[in-house]
């Protein structure tokens, strides 16, 4: 019984490590819609963050995306190419068991 209320908790927190990744992604997309359309935002942070500037137009934005997708591709991705595997494998020791060698009989018999 711990096991099962164990992976209900690592569930739920992986399914929260989502939401507010989608929510800090959200964040930054709309700070780089703020930083692209306001003058003074972009003067202050030319002034303030220096180089680290040109995050702000959206290269910030795009990169957490591609980290995210990447992510859950990666994580994904393995689970489901093992899940094929074991599917072939199973279709093929299926067809095994029906498949059956001829017999000849002969008339003569």
């Amino acid at each position: 019984m711990a096991s099962l209320r164990e992976e209900q908790v690592a569930r739920r927190a992986g399914i929260l490590v989502w939401f507010q990744s989608l929510v800090i992604l959200l964040l930054l997309i709309w700070i780089s819609e703020d930083y692209n359309n306001n003058q003074y935002f972009q003067g202050w942070a030319s002034q303030y963050l220096g180089g680290f500037a040109f995050l702000l137009n959206g290269s910030g934005a795009a990169f957490y995306a591609g980290i995210m997708v990447s992510i859950l591709v990666f994580r994904t991705l393995p689970n489901t190419l093992a899940e094929r595997a074991r599917r072939r494998r199973q279709q093929a020791l299926g067809q095994k068991l029906r498949r059956e060698e001829p017999v000849l009989v002969s008339p003569e018999t």
